[in-house]
């Protein structure tokens, strides 16, 4: 327990790391573009469904190519 909590208090494991959270704030920036798609085709449930959708693209993404990026 005290060694997750030394690498939790450790700069380097968050550096190590900027490559998996570029990969986030990407897939962050596809699920409000397209639940702001949704929304502007469809005002009752369009938001729902385009995150939804997003989040469906976002994974697709990270099977594909992120998860590879992020563990270079």
């Amino acid at each position: 327990m005290a060694d997750i909590v030394s690498q939790l208090t450790n700069l380097k494991t968050y550096k190590a790391l900027v490559p998996a959270y570029m990969a986030l704030v990407f897939y962050l920036v596809v699920m409000v573009v397209t639940s702001t798609l949704g929304y502007t085709v469809d005002k009752k449930d369009g938001f729902t469904y385009g995150l939804v959708f997003g989040v469906a693209v976002s994974l697709v993404l990270w099977f594909q190519y992120g998860r590879k990026m992020a563990y270079q």
